[in-house]
C-alpha cells in the first residue's frame, strides 16, 4: 500500500504538535526541512542542513556539519521516543536511517510479521552467541592467539602494573538560550573546550538576554573511534584494566600518575597541548587544520586537505613521553579525519619499528623508548590508507 503525500503531511503535523516535540523548536524545524526535501526528492547531506537550516551561508566552518549531524541524531532519537509514547498506534512510521539524512515513510509491521521477525532475531542472536562463545574458547586455548605482541612501542601499557587511561577527545558544545522567545541553539567554539574555559571566556551574548550553559550533547569523532580496534589489539596481552575517559574526565594529576593514551584531534587536544612543549610539534591555531614541525633551520606547516572526489590527505603525530611521576603518556592526534587510523595501522603493526628505523639508520636498529613521529596519511574515507613517515625523533 502506497503512502500518499497528504498522509505524510498529516503525520508530520501530528508529530510536531505532540508533547514529545513541544520543547524542541529546532528539531521541529529540522523535521519540516527534511520533509520539504523529501517532497522535492532532494538527497540531503549534513552540509545542506548547515547552510539551509542554520543560515550560515558564506562562512561555513567544519563544525557546522558536526552540529548538523548531532541534531539529526537527536531528531532520530526523538522520533523513536514519539512512537514509544504518543505514537504507539500510528499507521505511518517515519524513520531516518543511520548514516543518512533522508526521511523514510513506512507502514507498521503486522503482529504476525513482528512475531516472526522477533523469532528470527532471537534465533540469530542465539547462534551468534554460540559462535562468539566458541571464538572466545578458541582464543583462550591459543588457536587464534598465535601472533606475538604487536611491538615494543606499547610495552609500558602491557607490562606495567596499574590501570591504563584511554582518553577519547570529545568536542565541547554549549547551548545559548534566548530568554525572550525561549529558542535554543548549540555552539561549538574550538577555543572553548571545557566548562572552565566557557566560564572564563568573554561572551558574545548578553547575559540579560541569553542563558549560556554546557550542552548535554555527547559526541565522539569517527577518526578516534575507528582507531580503537587496532589499539585494543595492541593492548590485548595486558592484564591491566583500561579506563575509558572523555576529555572532561581527565586532569593533569591523573595523567602524571597513570599510564595514559590520548586519542584526539588538533581541535580537541585540550590540556594535552602543554605536553608538546618539549617536542618539535606545535599546533599554531586551534581553529585550523594545521600542525607545525620545528627543526633547526625553520618551521614547516602541514595542513589537511579534502579533494572533491573524497580523497583525503591528513597529518597525524604520535608523541610518547615520560610523565614527572615516571609513567608514560602517548598522545595520538590528527588534523582532520583519517590521520589517526592511518597512523595506528602503522604503529600497531608487528613490523612497525623495523619500518620506521629503515628510514632512520642513525639509530642503529635501536628503537627509542620515547619519541615523536609525524606521518602523512592519504586515502579515500577510511579505506586503503597509506602512511608516509615525515619525521621521527628520539625524545630523552
Amino acid at each position: 500500500m502506497k503512502i500518499t503525500e497528504s498522509e505524510k503531511k498529516k503525520i508530520i503535523e501530528q508529530i510536531v504538535k505532540s508533547k514529545v516535540f513541544s520543547r524542541s523548536e529546532m528539531l521541529r524545524e529540522l523535521l519540516h526541512y527534511l520533509f520539504e526535501s523529501h517532497k522535492k526528492e532532494v538527497h540531503v547531506k549534513a552540509i545542506n542542513i548547515a547552510i539551509d537550516l542554520f543560515k550560515r551561508k558564506g562562512d561555513l566552518k567544519e563544525n557546522d556539519e558536526t552540529i548538523a549531524r548531532v541534531y539529526v541524531h537527536k531528531l532520530r532519537a526523538k522520533l523513536d521516543d514519539y512512537y514509544k509514547k504518543e505514537g504507539q498506534n500510528e499507521k505511518i512510521i517515519i524513520e531516518i536511517p543511520k548514516g543518512k539524512y533522508d526521511l523514510n515513510f513506512r507502514l507498521p509491521e503486522s503482529k504476525t510479521n513482528t512475531t516472526n521477525t522477533s523469532s528470527l532475531k532471537l534465533f540469530i542472536v542465539s547462534i551468534s552467541a554460540l559462535l562468539l562463545l566458541n571464538l572466545l574458547i578458541f582464543w583462550q586455548i591459543g588457536i587464534f592467539n598465535t601472533e606475538k605482541s604487536a611491538n615494543s612501542i606499547w610495552n609500558e601499557y602491557v607490562t606495567d602494573e596499574g590501570d591504563v587511561n584511554l582518553m577519547l577527545a570529545n568536542p565541547f558544545f554549549y547551548t545559548v538560550r534566548n530568554l525572550e522567545n525561549d529558542s535554543t541553539f548549540v555552539v561549538r567554539d574550538f577555543n572553548i573546550n571545557s566548562e572552565v574555559e566557557l566560564t572564563n571566556t568573554p561572551s558574545l551574548f548578553s547575559k540579560n538576554q541569553y542563558d549560556i550553559n554546557k550542552s548535554d550533547i555527547s559526541y565522539f569523532a569517527n577518526n578516534n573511534i575507528n582507531s580503537l580496534p587496532l589499539l585494543f589489539k595492541a593492548l590485548s596481552k595486558s592484564n591491566n584494566e583500561i579506563q575509558l575517559k572523555s576529555g572532561e574526565d581527565i586532569n593533569i594529576e591523573n595523567i602524571k600518575n597513570n599510564n595514559t593514551i590520548a586519542l584526539t584531534s588538533l581541535k580537541s587536544i585540550g590540556l594535552f597541548h602543554e605536553f608538546l612543549a618539549k617536542t618539535s610539534i606545535r599546533i599554531p591555531n586551534k581553529n585550523g587544520l594545521s600542525l607545525a614541525l620545528i627543526n633547526e633551520r625553520d618551521t614547516i606547516k602541514y595542513t589537511a586537505v579534502k579533494s572533491y572526489n573524497d580523497f583525503y590527505t591528513d597529518y597525524a603525530f604520535f608523541v610518547k613521553i615520560p610523565t614527572p611521576k615516571g609513567k608514560t603518556l602517548s598522545i595520538i592526534s590528527d588534523s582532520h579525519s583519517i590521520g589517526n587510523k592511518g597512523l595506528m595501522e602503522l604503529v600497531t603493526n608487528k613490523n612497525a619499528e623495523e619500518t620506521i628505523l629503515k628510514q632512520y639508520p642513525e639509530y642503529e636498529g635501536n628503537f627509542p623508548k620515547y619519541f615523536e613521529l609525524l606521518v602523512k596519511v592519504s586515502g579515500y574515507h577510511e579505506q586503503n590508507l597509506s602512511a608516509e613517515i615525515i619525521h621521527f625523533k628520539s625524545l630523552k
